[in-house]
């Protein structure tokens, strides 16, 4: 199935380049669960946090009562065993304990992609790059991808410079970016394994720059939440208040992580909170099973109303009728191929 601009055109309202093709089997649909379970137990992490998640690439600390100089290792240790036995999950998954709000630095323009040339890098190539972070942690049993795709992002809002010369600097800092996000997530990257995923002979050198790069500009900062996160929170909850639809939870979680793979491509989704996003997939794949008003109660309990999420139900529902559409075929396409359907 041939990808062609004018699909894109349809959503996006822009003409695009051409661009590469590629495409790989789905993401597993455990994924949602794996994340939460290993995820740190705050957002703030600063130069000292990620030294102790990961010792491998920081040589020496040295403290000054002006600044914090950090030296690099030439290479990576990246056999070493990392123990952080302060290192726990999240766990907030009671009624009358808040949803975790995004930290303000977390926050990504939802227009950042403006700010670059067209012929250099749009919505296509992004969707493209992302889908193949998605394969790339698929391939390496790696939960974290919703963590890398959301970094990438900042990463790129953040930046000052929005030139970006060729697609293998995208190419590489996707790898990058999983290298980081799964570091900061407690867990030991096998490196040769991360750059076997890449065709442009990434070096272990180019890697850790790259990794230097993405941890300047985002100030250290590298673990935001994820719409991975807040649906899994809110799914939870909903599972306390009607039970009875619990039995299907695991048919649940698969879907949700098909639909929420796919609607993270769309740079559409960063116009809505990750809350209205949830809780919009939620009263789609449900109103079947529950009224409205019953629902609407649902939302009042954590504020919300549905009028307030009106905007996201109607974006996230295009999504959800093709997810069906493909599962009742059993059909198992990649997120890629779903972002082209919903587009058509």
């Amino acid at each position: 199935m041939k990808m062609d601009n004018k699909r894109f055109k349809l959503m996006l309202g822009l003409n695009y380049v051409g661009s590469t093709n590629y495409f790989a089997s789905s993401t597993k649909s455990n994924t949602l669960k794996r994340c939460v379970n290993t995820q740190t137990n705050t957002q703030d992490f600063t130069q000292i946090d990620y030294l102790i998640q990961s010792p491998q690439i920081i040589k020496k600390v040295k403290i000054t009562a002006e600044s914090t100089i950090h030296t690099y290792e030439d290479d990576l240790y990246c056999y070493e065993s990392i123990q952080n036995d302060e290192s726990a999950p999240i766990t907030f998954q009671t009624k009358s304990s808040p949803i975790p709000i995004q930290k303000e630095f977390y926050n990504i323009n939802p227009l950042y992609l403006q700010e670059y040339n067209e012929k250099e890098y749009n919505y296509k190539t992004r969707a493209i790059i992302l889908n193949r972070i998605q394969d790339n942690c698929q391939n390496l049993n790696n939960p974290f991808s919703h963590k890398a795709i959301y970094l990438y992002d900042l990463f790129l809002c953040r930046i000052q410079s929005k030139t970006i010369n060729n697609q293998t600097q995208l190419r590489f800092l996707s790898l990058a970016i999983i290298f980081v996000a799964t570091k900061m997530n407690a867990e030991t990257p096998n490196i040769n394994s991360l750059l076997s995923q890449s065709s442009l002979n990434m070096t272990k050198q180019q890697l850790i720059q790259y990794e230097r790069l993405i941890l300047n500009v985002l100030d250290w900062h590298t673990n935001p939440l994820t719409i991975q996160d807040i649906i899994y929170e809110i799914i939870c909850r909903f599972y306390i208040v009607f039970p009875n639809l619990k039995v299907q939870s695991d048919q649940d979680s698969k879907i949700i992580n098909q639909i929420i793979n796919a609607i993270v491509l769309d740079h559409n989704y960063l116009s809505y909170t990750l809350e209205d996003i949830s809780f919009s997939i939620i009263f789609v794949l449900f109103k079947k099973d529950i009224s409205e008003d019953i629902y609407e109660d649902f939302l009042k309990m954590h504020n919300k109303t549905k009028q307030q999420i009106q905007q996201s139900i109607k974006f996230v529902s295009k999504y959800i009728r093709v997810v069906n559409q493909l599962n009742e075929k059993q059909l198992d396409i990649n997120s890629l191929e779903i972002l082209k359907l919903v587009c058509d």
